[in-house]
């Protein structure tokens, strides 16, 4: 399914006083539930939460189980309020490896018909996901 329209509505309600960089970002479960995210940045950099960990803490505080999360859906707008595609970064690719049992597909959005898509192997390969803990 195609995201565009709900991300682009959502960039709004992101909070990105310091860089000007709104991400929105939609998680769906393997059920189809879906769930909603956007950065929200913080004058202490470290402590900044990324709209695709938003979104998939929030389905995990709705239920989400580990090897739950499907789909990872993104849209950035920079400073000039130009749409971009953003990318996960390190962080959130780790946290989308661990929720989805390494089986996400992640969907980068710049308009309703340009999209990339990856799975979640192919960005962060090699993924520490906890079994040798």
């Amino acid at each position: 399914m195609n995201y565009f329209k709900e991300l682009n509505a959502l960039l709004d309600m992101s909070s990105a006083p310091y860089s000007g960089f709104n991400v929105a970002s939609i998680v769906v479960t393997k059920d189809n539930k879906v769930f909603k995210g956007v950065n929200v940045e913080s004058a202490a950099y470290p402590t900044t939460n990324c709209a695709e960990r938003n979104a998939l803490q929030t389905a995990v505080t709705e239920g989400a189980k580990l090897g739950d999360i499907k789909e990872v859906h993104v849209l950035g707008r920079n400073a000039q309020k130009l749409l971009v595609k953003a990318y996960p970064c390190g962080s959130c690719r780790q946290v989308i490896a661990e929720q989805s049992a390494n089986d996400a597909h992640i969907f980068c959005y710049a308009s309703e018909t340009d999209i990339e898509q990856f799975t979640i192997a192919e960005l962060l390969p090699h993924a520490f996901l906890g079994a040798e803990l």
